[in-house]
């Protein structure tokens, strides 16, 4: 990954203390990086550089908050 690639607010797979984790990026760090959020733990971490994050997490079907949630509202329970 290169930095110029790089956009808040989305998720990527970040190698996170030796394991694969996927956090979502939520500001520019003053000095150069990122701040995120880990999405297993809840925690916050620093992503120093683009490096270390491997690809962009696509979305599950494609499908928009809107579109999900009237298809759980459709379905009888």
């Amino acid at each position: 990954m290169q930095k110029h690639n790089v956009k808040i607010g989305t998720t990527y797979i970040v190698k996170v203390s030796g394991t694969l984790a996927k956090v979502r990026l939520t500001r520019e760090h003053p000095r150069g990086g990122w701040y995120g959020t880990n999405l297993a733990t809840g925690r916050e971490i620093r992503i120093r550089t683009a490096g270390r994050l491997r690809s962009e997490v696509q979305s599950a079907q494609g499908i928009s908050y809107d579109e999900a949630r009237w298809i759980v509202d459709e379905i009888e329970f």
